[in-house]
């Protein structure tokens, strides 16, 4: 049992990194083909002086850098602190338009918006395990060093 759990720690960062990857340029390509939906849920929100085309294929774009940053394991701490930062929009949304939403009633729109929270969560697991292994690497060459 206890090779399980090592194989699971091994892998577990690399799998929630690839997978957030796929999320995020998954969602960043949608935005870039049909910018309509994203638009609309702008327009609706605490966020409609954003509701313009520019505005969506930016967000597509960056969203589509993180998931290749993510899923290159390059600058993992920084992509992930953009998908946090990305992800406290929709999260934005969900609890300032209740209207919209039916916040904090269950509506598909409302989950739509809520699943950013467990994405938001995986975001700022893959940071905290990025600082980790940043300080580990860090205290391997100064123990090699001395």
């Amino acid at each position: 049992m206890q090779s399980v759990f090592r194989l699971t720690e091994r892998n577990s960062s690399p799998f929630l990194r690839f997978s957030l990857a796929i999320v995020f340029a998954w969602y960043g390509a949608l935005k870039l083909i049909n910018p309509a939906s994203a638009i609309h849920l702008l327009h609706v929100s605490v966020f409609s002086f954003l509701a313009s085309p520019v505005c969506v294929y930016i967000l597509g774009s960056a969203e589509i850098i993180v998931g290749l940053l993510l899923a290159f394991g390059l600058w993992v701490r920084y992509a992930s602190s953009l998908a946090l930062l990305i992800l406290l929009g929709p999260l934005t949304i969900f609890l300032t338009s209740p209207a919209l939403t039916g916040f904090p009633q269950l509506t598909l729109l409302g989950e739509f918006l809520l699943k950013d929270l467990v994405l938001g969560a995986a975001a700022l697991s893959l940071v905290a395990a990025s600082a980790a292994k940043q300080r580990q690497v860090a205290q391997m060459k100064k123990a090699h060093l001395a």
